[in-house]
């Protein structure tokens, strides 16, 4: 039995419980945030189904509360294996299982077939301390660290992730449209100080065969009815070749016709024929990462990328037509008054459709938390407040919390009360042809800027 509580489709997860299928086990995923279950309603699915082995993903904010969950199932079911996965015990694998008693093994990195050996391994007699990539007690209670996983996962020999297994009819677009996430890819060449993906996935960037992702997506309209699909790639247009292939076999499967997509990209990896391609194929938004407006934040973030090529990006899919989603992070240990004003300044030229304001946070493991701890910068160990959209976990310098969050919301509501916006957002909500469903999206979204 796994469990989730982050949001969206959980392709890891369903991931290895493809492999696990395949090899003839039975396996169960209960997404307890997309069923809205409360933490006893969680518990008790899974103390009903009483599996063999529970096994969590969790990410920083996401960690303690995958702890408490494992101490109640393990009181009710002591004889279970509680295995943990996920970014942040990949990162902090001894203080994580440390932490949390109930939890008897830890899996680092890609979980999608080392999971299913280490489980194949233990039926057969094998013992823990034989597999790399895993954080354990032994007899004595003294945490074991086993060397890292040698290579990586071969994408295109992985089945597709086992989306019977979920409530598929939940996952909807905000346009009410059945929705998933895909992957294309994993890893990232980029080198941003404050970004994790590479600790898991490595640095090195690998693809699937485009043929294969087609498949995937053919699969999930026949089966599943998704009708929009969202790539999880990092930076989707890393490889331009591989982007022009994809789409052209998109095109040759007649998908545009059924389907629609999006993703998130860099500025600097998009060129016009580039977007112009993946428009064809059915590519209706991008989403890029600019972050700041001011070139030494950018640097000190380690982007790579510039202003002019933020600009850029954004006028080569506005005269397209494709939307546009913007996400900035703000109040970096580099941020002045200067840079924000430059931000802000740059954001309204950009001009996107769409905008998420975050805040600078330092996940275990990045440059940027070292960088901090450099500074002097005091770190909270309370992973519960590593939510980057609601508060700043960062002591700023500069600025008190209040005024963090204030020029958050006021950016936030500078952006989205301007006519412009609001024309565009019912527009796209016309196009779309699911209005109703849209507008009731953006209504939740209108009562939080506004504070009810």
């Amino acid at each position: 039995m796994m469990a989730q509580t982050t949001t969206g489709p959980p392709l890891g997860l369903a991931s290895i419980a493809a492999v696990l299928l395949e090899r003839g086990a039975e396996a169960a995923i209960l997404d307890a945030n997309v069923e809205h279950l409360t933490d006893r309603q969680t518990v008790d699915r899974i103390i009903r189904t009483r599996p063999d082995v529970i096994g969590f993903t969790a990410v920083t904010p996401t960690v303690n509360q995958c702890g408490l969950l494992a101490a109640q199932v393990k009181s009710a079911l002591p004889s279970s294996m509680v295995v943990l996965g996920g970014i942040h015990p990949t990162v902090l694998p001894e203080k994580t299982l440390a932490s949390f008693p109930a939890v008897d093994l830890i899996v680092r990195g890609e979980a999608d077939t080392l999971f299913p050996d280490v489980l194949d391994g233990l039926r057969t007699g094998k013992t823990p301390a034989e597999f790399n990539g895993l954080t354990f007690r032994d007899g004595e209670d003294q945490i074991v660290h086993t060397p890292p996983p040698t290579g990586l996962v071969d994408l295109d020999a992985l089945p597709f992730p086992a989306r019977q297994l979920l409530p598929m009819e939940r996952y909807i677009s905000p346009d009410g449209e059945r929705f998933t996430t895909i992957l294309g890819g994993r890893g990232c060449p980029g080198h941003c100080s404050y970004c994790s993906v590479n600790l898991a996935f490595g640095g090195k960037l690998r693809q699937r065969h485009p043929n294969r992702v087609v498949e995937e997506m053919i699969d999930c309209h026949t089966r599943f009815h998704a009708k929009v699909f969202g790539f999880i790639d990092d930076t989707f247009t890393a490889d331009a070749q591989w982007v022009n292939e994809l789409c052209a076999a998109m095109v040759s499967a007649g998908l545009p016709r059924k389907i629609r997509w999006f993703c998130l990209t860099r500025v600097d990896k998009v060129t016009p024929d580039l977007l112009s391609a993946m428009q064809a194929a059915g590519c209706f938004r991008l989403e890029f990462g600019i972050e700041s407006g001011d070139p030494e934040v950018l640097d000190f973030l380690g982007k790579g990328t510039t202003p002019e090529q933020i600009l850029q990006a954004f006028s080569w899919a506005r005269a397209l037509g494709l939307e546009t989603m913007a996400f900035i992070m703000l109040f970096s240990p580099a941020e002045t008054p200067r840079s924000l004003a430059a931000t802000k300044k740059l954001l309204f030229q950009a001009d996107p459709d769409l905008l998420q304001v975050s805040f600078c946070t330092p996940y275990p493991g990045t440059r940027l938390a070292e960088d901090c701890r450099r500074r002097g910068l005091d770190l909270s160990e309370e992973w519960d407040r590593y939510i980057f959209l609601k508060k700043p976990v960062l002591r700023h310098p500069l600025f008190s919390e209040s005024q963090m969050i204030g020029w958050q919301m006021r950016l936030l509501r500078s952006f989205y009360f301007r006519p412009r916006t609001v024309l565009r957002i019912i527009r796209i909500a016309v196009r779309s042809g699911s209005w109703r469903a849209f507008f009731r999206s953006a209504w939740a979204a209108l009562r939080s800027l506004t504070g009810q």
